[in-house]
């Protein structure tokens, strides 16, 4: 009996140490929802660095996919609207994960032309009327280390010319927070060459039910005078900007726009269009896209602040992207720029560090900006090169049929004089 009491005691005292043992602590509800939220962000976060590095790379290599998949599938799906805002997004976004890239890496490669067939001018002449100005642009960006051959004009061997001055190319980078937005200059003496402008089978016009011919005239393809060609402006959709072409009115002009104005001689101008304005030579073409974004040797307010309500429904000023535009210089001479990462406002620093007095910005986004040198093989026959290494070709587009607009040089004829 003794005993069976002692293994009582025991097993009570067995049983009260099990019941005073401290329990295992449990992680709270709070900790837990917390610890929940911060591995859900933590996957968030790499979702959207993968998803943005993916945009990123198919912006910069694939572009053709990029603009015909927003065009094609977006558009129609979510409407313009909200495709625009997307876009703007993903321009945005990439545009961050370069600064941080090229904040890591460091400078990027200055190697942006196609090809090596630019020589260096052995003395910059003295401009004239008649001349390129291939002074170097030493202000062209401020507080990057220069990169080879950064500001200074080469000469583009044209064959139709025999490597005379009539094509100048150079690039700078106008932002001081964007090392990687490196702009391509090419400046063209307009007093040996013609402007000629053509609508694109469906663009700006399809839209109203006035497609154009899309494509170089046969005669001026047969001249074998055909020297380049370079892109135009934004769909109909994206701004209703005017175009006509001779007799053809594409989409109606509208007063006080920025537009590019090729006269019947083949002359050219940039200006406001006023419909009042008399002119001495008949105008053969006008090609609107927007306000002037330089005028009088300054960037534009509308450059620098408009939205909306000034350009139209299409990607605002302001995103950074591939951006397109062309200027005149107080002595005639056309300029055209391109490049990646840039502002309406960065595009007009560009051209008017290369002498543009006024300027206009063309079409945008990296499938649609191009400028293409031919080089005649046999009559009527050419080989096409963009100018660019990460552009489109445009070339071959040009010559057989391309749905939008875009302007192509020719040399100008000779002067003859009658005998007395």
């Amino acid at each position: 009996m003794e005993r069976m009491d002692s293994d009582i005691t025991k097993k009570d005292i067995a049983i009260k140490k099990v019941q005073t043992k401290a329990p295992t602590p449990q992680p709270s509800h709070h900790k837990t929802i917390r610890h929940k939220k911060l591995k859900a962000l933590f996957i968030s976060i790499i979702l959207v660095v993968i998803a943005g590095g993916g945009s990123l790379y198919l912006l910069e290599s694939q572009p053709s996919l990029v603009a015909k998949f927003a065009d094609n599938v977006l558009r129609p799906t979510l409407g313009n609207k909200n495709t625009i805002i997307l876009e703007n997004l993903v321009f945005s976004f990439s545009d961050h994960l370069k600064q941080i890239v090229y904040g890591t890496v460091g400078k990027p490669k200055g190697n942006i032309f196609n090809a090596e067939p630019a020589q260096k001018p052995q003395s910059a002449p003295k401009p004239t009327i008649k001349s390129l100005n291939l002074t170097t642009i030493n202000d062209a960006q401020p507080g990057y280390p220069l990169l080879e051959d950064e500001g200074q004009w080469t000469i583009v061997n044209l064959p139709q010319f025999n490597n005379q001055q009539i094509m100048a190319r150079t690039f700078v980078r106008p932002d001081p927070d964007r090392s990687y937005a490196i702009v391509a200059l090419i400046q063209m003496n307009m007093h040996y060459l013609t402007l000629n402008c053509v609508a694109g089978t469906y663009y700006p016009g399809g839209d109203l039910g006035h497609p154009g011919p899309g494509i170089i005239p046969a005669a001026d393809q047969a001249s074998n005078n055909l020297v380049a060609a370079f892109n135009g402006g934004f769909q109909y959709m994206d701004g209703h900007y005017g175009m006509t072409v001779g007799a053809n009115v594409y989409v109606p002009l509208t007063e006080g726009l920025g537009s590019l104005i090729i006269y019947q001689d083949g002359s050219s101008t940039i200006e406001k269009y006023d419909s009042t304005k008399k002119t001495l030579v008949p105008i053969a073409a006008v090609r609107q896209n927007g306000p002037l974004i330089l005028d009088k040797g300054q960037v534009t307010a509308d450059a620098t602040s408009g939205g909306y309500q000034v350009w139209g429904r299409t990607t605002t000023n302001s995103v950074y992207t591939w951006r397109s535009g062309v200027g005149m210089t107080a002595s005639g001479n056309l300029v055209y720029a391109v490049g990646p990462s840039l502002t309406a406002a960065t595009l007009a620093q560009s051209l008017k560090l290369a002498g543009a007095t006024v300027a206009l910005q063309l079409d945008i986004n990296q499938f649609w900006v191009r400028f293409a040198t031919f080089t005649p093989t046999t009559p009527g026959a050419y080989n096409s090169e963009s100018i660019l290494n990460t552009l489109q070709n445009g070339g071959p587009q040009y010559l057989h049929g391309y749905n939008k607009d875009f302007f192509y040089l020719m040399m100008r004829p000779p002067i003859t004089h009658k005998a007395n």
